[in-house]
Parts: C-alpha cells; sequence; structure tokens
C-alpha cells in the first residue's frame, strides 16, 4: 500500500514509527538527489566528491533509512520511481549508485531515467556494473560474478541501451569512464560459468575486489582476454552546457575510482559556454559580433 504526498510523492506507507517522514521543503530545498540512497553511507562524500550542498537520499527499504537517520544522513523513505519533479526545484545532479539492475525490465530503468532527467537541472550520474561481455564470457565458460544474482540483478543494462534512453529524452552530451579493467580470467571477479548463482562476498570482505575461491567455485579457464573486460561503468549525463567537468584522481583502468566534479569552468548562466577574452576577440573578427560569448562542441 501506498501513500501519496502534497508533494507529489509517492511513499510506501511506514512500519517504523521512529523515522522522520519526507516533506516538501526536504525536496524543496536539496540539491543532490540519491535515489536508492541505502542507508546513506555515501551521502556526505558524494557532497564532498560532487560540488553540491543540501544532500537528499531516497530510499524504499524502512530498515536502511532508520539506520541512516539514527546516524545523521539525510535519507528518507520513499518509491523513487514515483516522484513529482516539481517537488524538486532545486536538485542539480540526480545519483543512481548500482541502483537501476535492481529494477524489474529495461522499460522500468528508461521510466525512471526520464524522471530524473525532469529533475535534474545539470546531471544524471549513473553507476552500473558491467554486463557488456556476458557472451563472450560465457563462450570462454567464465562469467562476472555479479551477472547471475537471479531476481536481484533483474536488468542487464548496457551501454547502447542507456545512450538510447538519453536520445529518447533528447540528451546527447554524455560521457563514459570504465573502471577495473580486467586483462584475464585469473581476475578475481571472474567465475567459472558453472559457479553457483548468487556469489556474494561476505561481510568481512565487502571492500574486497573481486570473491574467486578454487575451493568453492571450481577450476576455471585460464585465458587473456581478446578485447576490454571491466568491472563497471560511470556515466554522466549532461544536461545543459555549462555542466561541470569530471574529474577522476588515478587511473580508473587500475581502480574503481570515484568521480570528482569540477564546476569551476561554468558558463554565466546563459547556456553558453563562456570564452577567453581573446577567443572572443578572434571569433567575433572571424565571424561577427553574434560569436561572442558562444564556442563549439
Amino acid at each position: 500500500m501506498t501513500m501519496a504526498l502534497r508533494s507529489g510523492i509517492v511513499r510506501p506507507e511506514r512500519s517504523m514509527t521512529d523515522v522522520r517522514p519526507l516533506d516538501r521543503s526536504l525536496c524543496a530545498s536539496a540539491e543532490l538527489l540519491d535515489l536508492g540512497a541505502g542507508a546513506g553511507a555515501r551521502l556526505l562524500n558524494e557532497v564532498r566528491r560532487l560540488g553540491v550542498a543540501h544532500p537528499l537520499g531516497i530510499e524504499r527499504n524502512p530498515a536502511k533509512v532508520a539506520r541512516a537517520q539514527a546516524a545523521g544522513a539525510p535519507v528518507y523513505e520513499a518509491d523513487f520511481t514515483h516522484l513529482d519533479p516539481r517537488a524538486f526545484p532545486a536538485v542539480k545532479i540526480v545519483v543512481f549508485d548500482n541502483v537501476l539492475e535492481h529494477l524489474p525490465s529495461l522499460a522500468s530503468v528508461d521510466l525512471v531515467f526520464k524522471q530524473a532527467c525532469a529533475i535534474a537541472s545539470h546531471v544524471v550520474y549513473i553507476r552500473h556494473p558491467s554486463f557488456e561481455n556476458e557472451e563472450y564470457l560465457a563462450s570462454l565458460g567464465l562469467k562476472q560474478y555479479w551477472t547471475d544474482w537471479p531476481g536481484v540483478h533483474t536488468a542487464h543494462i548496457r551501454l547502447h541501451e542507456f545512450v538510447a534512453m538519453a536520445a529518447g529524452s533528447g540528451v546527447y552530451d554524455f560521457t563514459v569512464r570504465p573502471l577495473k579493467r580486467a586483462f584475464g580470467s585469473d581476475d578475481p571477479t571472474i567465475l567459472p560459468a558453472s559457479a553457483p548463482p548468487n556469489q556474494r562476498k561476505p561481510p568481512r570482505a565487502r571492500r574486497a575486489y573481486g570473491l574467486y575461491d578454487e575451493t568453492l567455485h571450481g577450476a576455471k579457464p585460464r585465458v587473456e582476454f581478446d578485447r576490454p573486460v571491466y568491472f563497471a561503468f560511470d556515466v554522466f549525463f549532461f544536461l545543459r552546457r555549462d555542466a561541470p567537468a569530471v574529474q577522476y584522481r588515478v587511473d580508473t583502468d587500475d581502480a574503481v575510482a570515484r568521480p570528482f566534479l569540477d564546476w569551476s569552468d561554468r558558463d554565466d548562466g546563459r547556456g553558453i559556454a563562456r570564452l577567453t577574452r581573446r577567443a572572443r576577440h578572434l571569433l567575433s573578427r572571424a565571424f561577427g559580433r553574434e560569436a561572442d560569448g558562444a564556442s563549439e562542441g
């Protein structure tokens, strides 16, 4: 059963009476909206790395919301598949961090993505596990462990499908950063295809990379990959010309790194990239006064 808030948000009825409710004022002031925020562990780091204030996390699991609020994180219970974009006038960035693969279908992801584009003013940021090489790895008798979670990872979305969704929303400016390349089957995220499904890292090893254990998963073919195979992807969809620049502080082929956003090169608010005085002068001489303040790309 659900309950509709006046702000236009649909929220599951709370089963834990000590959880503070989501209200209109919280939605109106949020600049960063993390959908599927879990227990809120990443929210403060997102504020620091992504360069915006006033984070708001949305999570439908009441137990995770209770943990988040007990720790002081601004996470509130709601169903993020039913949000009213008009309730979030200040949001610059919408974040989906390892979330969309849990939705029931590609069509449901498309609907949520369109909603995110309607909410965010500048960026929709998606971190997504790679499902790009399932067929290739299967041909070698291998699999990446997260690609075989029946009933859990139900939307095996690939990059070209994200790009098509964006085009359907009129968004054509994006960047993709692959994370942590596997060069061969010795990578610990690679299991033999015969390994049981739903292989997970134990809680004590939650931060470890990979989980292959020959005693549990059996022997696997030893091969070098003839194409790039990655752990995950960061995908940034830019909704305005004055969107921030994406930066990483380490080589992402070697690490599952986190991005930083640099807002220092934003324009003057007109949606056209600001040029240096010399560049404006040269363009004005070549193309006339209408070139002033504009750039290609």
